[in-house]
Formats: C-alpha cells, structure tokens, sequence
C-alpha cells in the first residue's frame, strides 16, 4: 500500500508543486497561532506546583519535628522547672487552644474561596484535610499513650502547619484576587 501510493506522488508531482498558496494563508495560520489561552493554564499549574511543594516541605518539617527526641537529663529538667517559675509560659494546652483558634478562625477565612472560586477552595482543602486527619490521629492517641507530653507537642506542631498552610493559602487567594483586579481596570 506504501509502494502504491509513493508511486502516486511520484507519477503526480509535477500537478501537486504547480499550485501555491495564496499569500493571505500563511498570515491567517499566524494569526489563529498567536492566539493561545495558556496564561490562565499556566498560573493554576503554578499555582498547583506551589501548593504541593508546601504540602511536601509541610509533611518533610512535621517528619522531623516528631521523630526528633529532646534530651532528658535532670540538668535540663531542673532549668527548665526554674526557666518556668520565672516567666510564666502557658501550659502545652494553653498553647494548643491558641493555635487551634487561630487556625478555626483562618479556616472561616478560607471558606470565601468556597464561593469565588471552588476549584482552588479544594486543592488547598485536601492538604488541609490530610492535616487534619493526622491531627485527629494524635487526640485519639492521646488518651492511650503514656507519654502525653510528645504527642501534645505534635500536636501543637500540627496545628502550626496547618496555621502556615492556612497562611500560604490565603496569600495565594489575596494574589489571585489583586491579579483579576488589576486586569479589570487594565480593561476598564
């Protein structure tokens, strides 16, 4: 079937070189050519790369912070007992409550985008929600570990990540929002 058809063009070149286009061709193929959509597929896949490299330096900081293990030595825990009388920093529990009212307050803040814009509401809610998870994985271990010290400083360490993840976010949403201004009054 190739030889068939090679012989074709071979035998019917000259009729086939004859005829040239004509000159407004090329300049039509330009035209529809220089007209791509990609700005907007461009910023969301940046977009999307950003929020995954947070997530991944998020879950690699949250890694470490658990499996490092502080020093114990009656030194250290008798400084410390001194460093507490002196100043008074609140209780591990007291500082879990801040930050878990901050980050109820940023995830109301974050429920905006659910409205103005759903998809990018779920990308940053699924980084969230595997935060979260991991969260409610340390409150049930909570009760049934010994060592509640450790797990209620992951979980402060938690809910850090999520307030910087909430923080990212919202910046992103922020930049998102001045950039489709700016290109209503370039318009305007």
């Amino acid at each position: 079937m190739k030889n068939k058809l090679e012989e074709f063009v071979n035998r019917n070149r000259e009729s086939f070189d004859s005829e040239l286009p004509a000159g407004d061709v090329f300049k039509k193929i330009e035209t529809t050519q220089a007209k791509p959509s990609k700005k907007i597929l461009y910023f969301f896949t940046r977009t999307q790369a950003a929020a995954t490299l947070l997530v991944l330096v998020n879950a690699a900081i949250l890694f470490f912070l658990l499996q490092r293990k502080p020093e114990q030595s009656p030194a250290n825990n008798a400084a410390h007992t001194v460093q507490g009388a002196d100043t008074k920093e609140p209780t591990q529990e007291e500082t879990l409550d801040q930050i878990s009212k901050v980050v109820e307050i940023k995830q109301a803040k974050l429920l905006e985008i659910k409205n103005t814009n759903p998809g990018l509401y779920k990308k940053f809610t699924s980084s969230l929600d595997q935060l979260n998870s991991e969260y409610e994985h340390l409150e049930k271990e909570l009760d049934k570990n010994p060592n509640k010290e450790q797990l209620l400083e992951a979980m402060i360490q938690n809910l850090s990540l999520q307030q910087e993840l909430l923080n990212q976010q919202l910046l992103i949403y922020q930049k998102i929002k001045q950039n489709k201004n700016e290109k209503i009054s370039k318009n305007i």
